[in-house]
């Protein structure tokens, strides 16, 4: 899967993921709104550059049903519902790749989300962390939009109606009990999925502009613009 439009935080276009978002030999993808479908786009990105690249999960995580390019390819113990699961080792696989691509957390199909106690599941290899947040939900509900919408409103300080605004969503991909969980002494960047028309590009523009200089920050829509 490719993205059908990539940008950058001031709405420009870029060609690739990786020019914006340089991956690490082990990079985890934590929140919502598309981290199995980013993933997969990073993947095939680097792969089609010559790197071997393997998929996995600390969590769960559906298998691809397009064919994968070469030098990609997923790696998981099956699960229940026809997932794949955890291996014993995940970080062990990196022997086998120059990159190792991880899922870690699961957000059931929302495009906001805010952590549990457990979550994420990073690796102790992990080097970079990949926060991925729909532009779909904002403007939304937290009560319509959010996986574990109580924790998003313990973070924020509303209840569950209220709106993820960007300013909302932004505090929310910064907080170190948010999107930002376990990231000391790690890379962090922003990948603002369903940037799908101008109303989503709009949002994600102003999401971009509340993060610190630093974090790396990319748009991507798998879907035709309208408007």
């Amino acid at each position: 899967m490719r993205p059908i439009q990539i940008l950058l935080p001031d709405g420009s276009p870029a060609e690739y993921i990786t020019d914006v978002i340089r991956p690490a030999p082990i990079t985890s993808f934590v929140g919502g709104g598309g981290k199995t479908s980013s993933m997969l786009a990073i993947g095939t990105e680097l792969a089609e550059q010559g790197n071997r690249v393997i998929l996995t999960t600390t969590t769960h995580i559906r298998p691809f049903s397009e064919p994968l390019v070469r030098g990609l390819s997923c790696v998981g113990q099956p699960a229940e519902n026809g997932k794949l699961g955890p291996v014993s080792d995940p970080d062990g696989l990196k022997m086998q790749c120059e990159y190792l691509l991880i899922e870690a957390d699961g957000s059931r199909g929302l495009p906001v989300k805010a952590p549990a106690g457990h979550e994420p599941v990073l690796t102790a290899g992990t080097e970079l962390v990949i926060a991925v947040l729909g532009l779909t939900g904002i403007g939304r509900p937290i009560s319509a939009v959010c996986h574990r919408p109580e924790r998003v409103c313990a973070l924020l300080g509303v209840s569950t109606d209220a709106a993820v605004t960007p300013e909302r969503a932004a505090a929310l991909i910064l907080s170190r009990d948010g999107l930002r969980k376990h990231t000391d002494g790690r890379r962090f960047a922003v990948l603002l999925n369903q940037a799908d028309g101008a109303k989503e590009q709009e949002a994600g523009r102003r999401i971009a502009s509340l993060l610190p200089r630093g974090i790396a920050c990319v748009m991507t829509s798998y879907r035709e613009v309208d408007g």
